[in-house]
Formats: structure tokens, sequence, C-alpha cells
């Protein structure tokens, strides 16, 4: 059968399918669809999709980090199967948005080491989630979407700033410009590999400092 406008392809993963009371038709699970995009995605992309469906957000958060585990543990071979293995340790949980991820990515991919995502630093009688940060040299990365740019958020953001640099952080701002190409992914790395190599090696100091003080 041909439909004009639609393709017809077949799976030979797990099949995964879940239908809601107030819905028709059965539909593939969130993991199962992101096994399916395996083959027309980047890794990159398909990081971003599987991190999208662990948003921090309760109402978009879909899936798991053991839903993907167990579902490629028990699903037999399909095409793009090794691309989802080698997506995991890029898919990272409770982040805000794509963008994050692919942040993440990049520094982990950076010979930084591995960043901690949505770390949590206190601050007096409450706290704050960074992005992603460097606890080691207390270096955090922010990205900044869209929605910084609405001016209660900026005071919000600028409260939050002078609060960390208190405890002595350094926060970098990160723009869709910094993901935009190759060359400027290039050049926010070496700058990134600047000011966390710089804080690391004062901080390495400091404790040779304390000991023979």
């Amino acid at each position: 059968m041909r439909i004009i406008g639609f393709s017809i392809s077949s799976f030979k993963g797990k099949l995964d399918i879940r239908k809601k009371d107030y819905e028709q038709f059965w539909i593939a699970s969130p993991v199962m669809m992101w096994a399916q995009m395996a083959q027309y995605s980047t890794l990159e992309e398909l990081a971003a999709i599987g991190a999208s469906l662990m948003s921090r957000d309760k109402r978009r958060r879909m899936a798991t980090r053991k839903d993907f585990d167990t579902y490629l543990e028990i699903s037999p071979r399909f095409i793009g199967r090794n691309k989802c293995h080698e997506a995991l340790p890029y898919m990272t949980e409770n982040t805000d948005s794509p963008p994050e991820n692919t942040l993440f990515g990049m520094l982990k991919d950076s010979g930084l080491g591995c960043p901690t995502a949505n770390y949590r630093v206190n601050i007096g009688n409450s706290y704050v989630i960074l992005d992603m940060a460097y606890p080691d040299c207390r270096v955090a990365f922010e990205y900044q979407g869209a929605y910084h740019a609405d001016p209660a958020q900026m005071r919000i953001d600028a409260a939050k700033r002078n609060a960390l640099q208190l405890l002595g952080w350094i926060v970098i701002l990160v723009t869709a410009d910094d993901l935009r190409t190759a060359d400027t992914r290039h050049r926010f790395i070496e700058m990134a590999h600047v000011v966390v190599s710089r804080q690391r090696n004062l901080a390495d100091w400091n404790r040779s400092w304390a000991i023979t003080s």
C-alpha cells in the first residue's frame, strides 16, 4: 500500500507501545521512538533527543536513564543500535534544553574531564543549580537561552552570579553563537581550557600553601 506523502519502514527493535486512556491509537513509547530516530540522526542529535526525554521539567519528562539502558539491553539488533549505545554517555538527565546537553558533550570531549551537570551549590539557607560545573576548581558554565533576556530573569541571574562569585566561583555564560559552528565551538573550548586550567592551577597552589603553612 502506498500513501502519498508518507513512507513506511520496518523497525526490528523491541516493540514497546502504549496508549493512554483518553487516546484512540497505540503509539511507540518515547524510548522506542528514540531508538527509531538513531538511523536518521547524528550522534549529537540523538543524545539531545534522549536528554530532552529526561527533562528536569516534570511535564516534559517521559523517561529515565534506566529506561534507555533497559530497552537496549532487551532489544534485538536494529539499525542504529550501536549509535544508541554511543549516545548514552552524552545524555544528561534533568537538563532544561537540548543546547545544555550539547554543551555537556563539548566539555566532555574537550580534554578538561567530564563536567557535572545540574551541580547544586548551597548559598546560605538556599541553593542554586549550575548547568555544568567543574567543582574541583569552581568553574561553572551557564547556557543563556532566550528567556534569560527577560528583565526579571536578568535580575535573578545577576544576583545568582554575584552570590557565586563571593564563594569563589567563575561563571562562564554560553550562548547559541558559541555552539553554532565548528569554528565557534573551537574558540569556545580554547577559552574554556584557559579558564579551567588557570583555576585548577590556582586551586593546586592554594592547597599546597595550606599544607605547608
